[in-house]
């Protein structure tokens, strides 16, 4: 479809659609494919299930033991730091008093939010483009390696993806059609995505952005500001409110924490580390570095697709990833691609346009190109692409389902089983936390050369369990030289988490 017929097609649909008219009304049986969506849903919620009970990896276990299993009024009450998921916790702890401790039990509503994003996304993508696009939307998503991932992980990532799909959905039902119901969906979406992890303000701002930047250019050109400016006025203000009244009784803290506690892992999780680490997760989820740079090249189509269809649509898909990565930087200076993952549903949509253009155009620059022949070549050639990606995801998840997040459980075996009576076993670095406070270890934690060599002159052979390498390096070199140079890796324990495999070395004097 021509660029051209795209704007058409937006405008008819969310600036001037009223309801009863194709692809407006989204309660009509008709302008809503409920069988495959339904189809779609109950795959993405087969995927998401699969494997749901292995191991927890550190952050899940960090979240747990600070947080999920404290009362709810101490969840509410108290900010442990940046790494709190407040809305996640309390859904997480009323799954575990309803179900008890299990590690499916504290994924639960992971899981809800990740299969809940299929219908949303199709709602989203089916505002902006034809339902062809909105259903391979919905189904790339279903399959999707990384929101897979996301949705077995305790924490609020899932949460993050739905939450930024549906505000995004009410702010456009919102500036279409001017009612007020948008505007409190609006609200309610934007607050709780905030309560979900603070970083979402950022999300929030770059909608305020598109929102003023559609006044001015009304004010710009002698025109009525309209609709744009109507929704602003009425859900910012609401989500502003609501967020604020979520934060109310730790607000101090939040002030406290950001003020005098920089973050310790800005000169690990640099920005160039955060851009290699993402392509490396993209090509995991993508299969080959191929697959991943046509990603790239197709996406790159898409946008421009948007771009030229509406700046409002292309302004609401790429600003919050880039208010983010300048917000992040600016405020605490760490980066991880986790940051960005809330962005997936709108990436998708994004490659999904690319995938229905980039023939199209290629084939149209091709010299005798026929004019009666391209079209069924185009469509033949996106439906091969679109099986590629598909295939190439839904192959990715094998993966997913061969390891857990990190193995502390079989690493935890292995030792038992292999060392001596007598024999020591010490944790380095980020091990320390979760086999010592959540598998109760009754092993010893060293931070210090000093403090290994003491165990070591005892005259046993030493264990040493430890995981995130790049973490023990940047936080004690000299212990993570002496592990390297007198310690011998005796298993290796892979995990899906990058850089998370646990490793169980041995003194090599032994």
């Amino acid at each position: 479809m021509h660029p051209r017929l795209y704007l058409e097609l937006f405008e008819r649909q969310v600036m001037n659609a009223t309801p009863g008219e194709k692809g407006g009304d989204f309660s009509s049986s008709r302008a809503f494919p409920w069988a495959w969506l339904a189809v779609l849903t109950v795959l993405g919620a087969w995927l998401r299930v699969i494997g749901i009970g292995k191991g927890l990896w550190w952050d899940e276990i960090y979240s747990l033991m600070i947080s999920v299993r404290h009362p709810f009024a101490e969840i509410v009450t108290v900010f442990p730091g940046d790494t709190q998921h407040p809305l996640y916790s309390l859904l997480a702890r009323l799954s575990i008093l309803a179900f008890g401790e299990h590690v499916w039990s504290q994924r639960l509503p992971a899981v809800v939010f990740g299969v809940a994003s299929i219908p949303a996304l199709y709602l989203l993508a089916a505002s902006v483009t034809t339902r062809a696009e909105a259903l391979l939307s919905a189904a790339f998503l279903a399959v999707s390696y990384h929101h897979v991932w996301f949705s077995q992980n305790a924490r609020g990532y899932s949460a993050l993806a739905f939450w930024t799909v549906l505000s995004t959905f009410f702010l456009l039902r919102g500036i279409r059609t001017g009612r007020l119901g948008p505007c409190i969906g609006y609200a309610l979406a934007a607050s709780l995505v905030a309560y979900t992890h603070l970083t979402m303000l950022f999300l929030v701002a770059s909608h305020l952005l598109t929102c003023t930047g559609m006044a001015l250019n009304g004010w710009r050109k002698g025109a009525d500001p309209g609709q744009s400016l109507k929704f602003a006025l009425r859900a910012f203000p609401m989500a502003g409110a609501l967020t604020l009244a979520f934060y109310a009784p730790v607000l101090g803290q939040v002030r406290h924490f950001f003020l005098h506690h920089p973050s310790g892992m800005r000169s690990v999780s640099t920005p160039r580390w955060a851009v290699w680490e993402t392509l490396r997760g993209l090509t995991l989820g993508l299969g080959v570095e191929g697959v991943l740079v046509g990603a790239a090249l197709v996406a790159a189509c898409g946008a421009w697709s948007y771009f030229k269809q509406s700046r409002v649509v292309f302004a609401l898909f790429a600003l919050p990833g880039l208010v983010t990565l300048l917000g992040a930087f600016l405020a605490r200076g760490a980066m991880y691609p986790r940051f960005y993952f809330f962005l997936i549903g709108l990436a998708i949509v994004i490659l999904v346009r690319g995938l229905m253009v980039t023939p199209r155009w290629v084939l149209a620059r091709l010299p005798g190109s026929s004019a009666r022949a391209n079209p069924r070549l185009a469509q033949a050639l996106s439906a091969a692409f679109a099986a590629v990606f598909f295939a190439s995801s839904a192959f990715s998840l094998v993966r997913n389902y061969k390891y857990p997040k990190q193995d502390f459980e079989a690493a935890i075996r292995f030792v038992d089983a292999e060392r001596e009576a007598g024999e020591p076993v010490v944790t380095a670095g980020a091990s320390t936390f979760p086999l010592l406070q959540y598998y109760g270890k009754p092993w010893e934690s060293v931070e210090t050369v000093d403090q290994l060599r003491a165990i070591c002159s005892r005259g046993e052979a030493v264990w040493v369990v430890y995981t995130f390498p790049r973490y023990l390096e940047s936080w004690s070199p000299p212990l993570a030289d002496m592990i390297r140079r007198e310690f011998a890796i005796a298993r290796v324990f892979p995990g899906t988490v990058g850089d998370g495999d646990v490793f169980v070395a041995k003194s090599q004097s032994h």
